[in-house]
């Protein structure tokens, strides 16, 4: 839905974003792998977890409002729900990411995480309903 507002580079960068948050735990899941390769399906990136070093500054710089910006901390803080928690190297990470975007306020961080476990939660109580 919001990922349909950003261009190619931006979806780019969200990706290697997401694939450099996804090693912060030293354990890639399944569902992780899943999420990134769906991601990467559904706009056209290649598939290539190799982004231990990507430069992060001048992939953040791709993230050029804030509208895209918390775009894209909701998908980073919603890769890091997929293996059932937000553990503390990825708050971390992602934290220093929203910091690095200008982006360090405590209770905006709150707001995004609220709305992605409320997706989350959204999503598991239709496919129970689904299934009765």
């Amino acid at each position: 839905m919001f990922l349909d507002r950003l261009n190619q580079d931006q979806h780019q960068a969200i990706f290697d974003l997401a694939a450099n948050l996804a090693a912060a735990d030293n354990d890639i899941s399944e569902e992780e792998v899943t999420f990134l390769k769906g991601f990467s399906s559904k706009y056209g990136i290649t598939f290539d977890l190799n982004k231990a070093n990507i430069n992060v500054t001048e992939t953040l710089s791709k993230l050029n409002t804030k509208e895209v910006r918390i775009i894209a901390l909701q998908q980073l803080i919603k890769l890091s729900y997929k293996d059932g928690h937000f553990g503390k190297e990825e708050q971390d990470k992602v934290l220093l990411i929203a910091q690095k975007m200008g982006l360090n306020d405590p209770e905006l961080m709150i707001r995004i995480e609220k709305w992605v476990r409320q997706g989350f939660d959204w999503a598991y109580e239709g496919e129970q309903m689904l299934k009765h």
